[in-house]
């Protein structure tokens, strides 16, 4: 498992997140649901590279 890559898709997870939330709490609700997602979808790559 690449170890750079890892730390980066966990600081993108964290900072979709963090950015989702303060979307939120500014009432823009889409915009925090796409950061939403994009920390889904990361987390995702995330699980499937711990799989190989």
């Amino acid at each position: 498992m690449n170890h750079n890559l890892y730390h980066l898709l966990k600081r993108e997870i964290r900072a979709s997140i963090v950015l989702a939330r303060n979307y939120r709490l500014s009432g823009e609700r889409r915009l925090a649901i796409q950061f939403l997602n994009d920390a889904a979808l990361c987390r995702r790559e995330l699980i499937e590279l711990e799989g190989c």
